[in-house]
């Protein structure tokens, strides 16, 4: 009972407010995670939306092209008439470029970092799937920055999340489904890679790239404290309670 009686009314709700500045900052801190995660869920959504449409949806292709080198996609979208390949990227910051390019940049408060131009990605892409299925469906790529602000060339091969998945929808507006869909759909499940782990793929995906490393882990820090602040708030506010009540 001493104990209790020592420690302040005010310490509960000290220890909330502190929580709950700890956790805005966390939050401030993780906007570029925070973006890419938003960002992804939206391109998600919009698949998810495809495939009850009839559209026939694959996501984490590894594909080899007649060279034996293996190619990641991220998301494979098959109609009728056409295959739509997306390729997702976290890079957060300011995101320059040019068309013809071979680099790109990323800037972000932790510097600036050079990146594959996702263009050159695509080529590779469509040239894997022609090899595959031949002409007979049109292939479109395109890579979603899910996080990154755009400031390269205007192309609709390099778009934003949102623009990705107005082109998604537009795509496949009036979906047709037949023969053709169903053939491609399952010539691809046949010839998919089973071994994530295998050594000699030469060409993944862009992984996702926040640039901005230190202040990611910041927030985490962050994040826990907050956690543990409130947690040891929630204590203390029940021992008091608890103590006003004879319980203890």
């Amino acid at each position: 009972m001493d104990v209790i009686q020592i420690i302040p009314a005010a310490a509960p709700v000290i220890l909330g407010v502190l929580s709950v500045i700890l956790l805005t900052s966390s939050t401030w801190f993780a906007r570029p995670w925070l973006a890419g995660v938003i960002g992804k869920a939206r391109i998600e959504r919009e698949l998810n939306l495809l495939r009850k449409k009839g559209a026939t949806v694959l996501n984490n292709l590894l594909l080899a092209d007649n060279k034996g080198e293996v190619i990641h996609i991220d998301h494979l979208i098959i109609t009728n008439a056409q295959i739509f390949a997306i390729s997702t990227l976290g890079y957060s910051g300011e995101i320059l470029g040019s068309v013809r390019g071979a680099t790109w940049i990323q800037e972000t408060r932790q510097g600036s970092h050079r990146f594959p131009n996702p263009a050159r990605h695509h080529e590779a892409i469509r040239n894997l799937l022609h090899g595959i299925l031949g002409e007979r469906l049109k292939v479109r790529t395109v890579s979603a920055f899910t996080a990154g602000r755009l400031q390269g060339d205007a192309t609709d091969e390099v778009v934003s999340a949102r623009e990705c998945a107005r082109a998604m929808h537009a795509a496949v507006e009036g979906l047709t489904t037949g023969t053709r869909q169903q053939w491609a759909g399952n010539i691809i499940r046949n010839v998919l890679l089973k071994n994530n782990g295998n050594t000699a793929i030469t060409n993944r995906a862009f992984v996702s790239r926040q640039g901005n490393e230190k202040y990611l882990k910041a927030a985490q820090y962050m994040m826990t404290g907050s956690a543990l602040l409130m947690l040891l708030a929630i204590i203390m506010a029940g021992l008091r309670l608890a103590a006003n009540h004879g319980v203890i």
